[in-house]
């Protein structure tokens, strides 16, 4: 309909009939561009999906799922789940890999990638940057998940994750005893010949406080909650090594420090050993002497707290 024809039929005039025709083809245009648009958007966009609020009945712990956006295009599925608060390393680990299986076997049809966040607290899952306590997430074309669990392990599984017992069938085996709650320990090692259960055919100095040094670095290092341990050493039966020290005073010890300039006496003697500087024999010796020189230096910085029996040499 032209705009005369439109004059006749309302009545109206040339010029308002001509707006009235311009302004409902222009409502009619914005609308189509909308839906379009809209269309597109669908196609683009994460969907929620619809899924129940609570966590299913087999899962190792109660959870609530507080957001979980699926991408149809890209077969992708990623979910953020809320515990409650104080849970433990073992158990927030086992709810992680519910949740990998639970995202990759509840339909016919695995997701080519998945993942899924935990939170403790609804603030970590609001506030940005969100802090999840743990997660799991496999990226499209990776074989495996990668999990990440935030929460310490329990303090005796520290100790034992630092100082690995050896085999059981050891007679000699080291002794730990642990106090959870004072966060302290006391362990006791026997001084045997190398890959042996038998003891050491002598008390070597050296040797006593190679294996202190050791074990020392490895639990104050790995141990974050450590506070103190008793270590003794024990060769034929008999204590021969007791040395009781907090954190405060491992830090004074300096072992890092120590380690490393042990490491260079090695370096030195076989330098002298591949040059032809004297015999093996004369050069092992006087590296050895060097080297417990070292270690009596760091025992002098505990005073009281070392005790060192004289059968040690």
């Amino acid at each position: 309909m032209d705009s005369v024809t439109l004059i006749f039929a309302t009545g109206k005039s040339t010029v308002a009939a001509t707006k009235e025709l311009v302004l409902t083809s222009y409502a009619r245009l914005t609308l189509c561009l909308l839906l379009i648009v809209g269309c597109n958007s669908k196609e683009t966009k994460p969907q929620a999906a619809a899924t129940a609020a609570v966590s299913a009945k087999d899962s190792p712990m109660p959870f609530q799922v507080i957001e979980e956006r699926v991408e149809p295009s890209a077969n992708s599925v990623e979910m953020h789940v809320l515990i409650a608060a104080g849970p433990k390393h073992d158990d927030l680990q086992k709810l992680l890999e519910f949740l990998y299986r639970y995202l990759m076997k509840r339909n016919d049809e695995e997701p080519t990638a998945a993942a899924a966040y935990v939170y403790s607290d609804a603030a970590q899952y609001k506030t940005p940057p969100r802090s999840p306590i743990g997660s799991v997430v496999r990226m499209a074309g990776t074989p495996a998940p990668k999990f990440e669990n935030k929460i310490p392990l329990e303090f005796w599984q520290q100790v034992k994750e630092a100082l690995p017992r050896a085999e059981k069938k050891k007679t000699l085996n080291r002794n730990l005893s642990m106090d959870p709650l004072g966060k302290s320990l006391t362990i006791t090692e026997f001084y045997t010949e190398p890959g042996k259960d038998e003891w050491a055919k002598t008390a070597s100095f050296y040797l006593a406080m190679n294996v202190f040094v050791e074990d020392t670095r490895a639990l104050f290092e790995k141990v974050p909650e450590l506070r103190g341990m008793t270590f003794t050493g024990t060769w034929k039966d008999e204590p021969v090594v007791k040395i009781t020290l907090n954190r405060a005073m491992y830090d004074k010890l300096d072992l890092p420090k120590v380690d490393e300039a042990i490491g260079e006496l090695h370096g030195r003697a076989y330098l002298e050993m591949s040059t032809g500087r004297g015999s093996d024999e004369k050069i092992s010796k006087a590296n050895q002497k060097r080297m417990t020189d070292i270690y009596r230096k760091m025992i002098k910085t505990l005073g009281k707290q070392a005790v060192i029996s004289s059968k040690l040499k």
